[in-house]
């Protein structure tokens, strides 16, 4: 690899690395170009370039995001219940351990109507790959999930919700909840149950 190439992957690293923590600052609609080339330590033209627009941009980091940063826990799971705790010991799992991901994950979520298309599609093929979705498709199939959500929006607003508390967690540097305790937020995406007569 010759010296340009070398310098060209270097600069799209910062960009992209400018871009997380920019994303993860600020919803999608807030957060410019500008900023993030300010913080990459190149011109917004060079930004501009070499993604074409902050969509474009957006659409790279969630694609890198997906591959090298989210990579939620496959484990065996055989039920909505245990699919459901998996998903609060993951939020918890980045809080801890990738903040600035758990962040620009809850950011994502918090304003995903407002996302472009393609980078709300590359999430969903990502989360939707995994063991613990089937077990939200599953559960929406038996019409366990409230009918305003489908699998995938009901797994996001669960997740979005846990994030949130998972984060103020972190940030205020206090012991996390009991995970039985994040479950509160359930009956928001889930059908009542009905009473035996």
């Amino acid at each position: 690899m010759n010296k340009k190439e070398l310098q060209r992957q270097e600069s799209n690293k910062r960009i992209v690395d400018a871009a997380v923590v920019e994303f993860s600052k600020n919803n999608y609609q807030v957060a410019t170009l500008t900023d993030i080339a300010i913080r990459a330590d190149v011109s917004k033209g060079l930004v501009t370039l070499r993604f074409g627009s902050k969509a474009g941009l957006f659409l790279e980091l969630m694609t890198v995001v997906c591959e090298k940063e989210l990579e939620f826990p496959d484990n065996k799971v055989d039920s909505f219940d245990e699919a459901v705790l998996e998903v609060v010991a993951y939020s918890k799992y980045l809080a801890k351990e990738k903040p600035m991901i758990a962040k620009l994950l809850y950011r994502f979520l918090d304003c995903i109507d407002y996302i472009p298309e393609d980078s709300r599609e590359v999430m969903r093929d990502h989360v939707m790959s995994y063991k613990v979705a089937d077990h939200f498709v599953a559960a929406a199939k038996a019409g366990k999930i409230n009918k305003h959500f489908d699998a995938y929006s009901a797994l996001c607003f669960f997740m979005s919700n846990c994030l949130s508390i998972s984060i103020a967690t972190v940030n205020a540097e206090v012991d996390f909840l009991e995970d039985e305790n994040y479950l509160f937020m359930l009956p928001l995406i889930l059908n009542p149950k009905k009473k035996k007569k």
